[in-house]
């Protein structure tokens, strides 16, 4: 599935095409080759749904847009994610993701641009050992998934 955003002259009316068409896009915010910022991805179109935008940090984007296109689909098709909520019907690995309330959404530009002001969750992914950020035995280096928000 392919809900990713072209590159157009218009972006937001592409984006807006796309929300209509699907209920929702993903948007990428990737980094320069030589920066040392974290990429991004975040879903444009839940908050039409009255559901939180998600965001997913530190992931290549066809990972993290998976990741987005199936919250996104479970929060069409009824269902709701809150802060503090763990749930493995996203990973197939032993760890759950959790989701973040994220503190501030400025991030978030195109989402901003075409609702205004947002709420937002952030989905943390566990490293390949089930593991999250905060627990003890995390693999993955402290930058690699930076959190948006306070840890349940």
């Amino acid at each position: 599935m392919g809900w990713r955003r072209s590159r157009s002259s218009e972006p937001h009316a592409d984006l807006r095409l796309l929300i209509e068409r699907f209920g929702w896009a993903v948007e990428h915010v990737r980094v320069p080759r030589r920066s040392t910022g974290t990429p991004s991805s975040y879903t444009v179109g839940l908050t039409a749904a009255g559901h939180p935008e998600i965001v997913v940090l530190g992931l290549p984007a066809p990972v993290a847009q998976d990741f987005l296109n199936a919250v996104a689909e479970q929060v069409r098709a009824g269902g709701s994610y809150r802060p503090g909520q763990r749930t493995g019907e996203f990973t197939d690995e032993d760890g759950p993701v959790v989701f973040l309330r994220v503190e501030d959404t400025g991030g978030l530009a195109s989402a901003r641009d075409v609702y205004g002001s947002v709420e937002a969750l952030q989905l943390v992914w566990p490293d390949s050992t089930g593991r999250l950020p905060w627990q003890p035995g995390y693999r993955n280096a402290p930058g690699v998934q930076p959190l948006l928000g306070q840890v349940p």
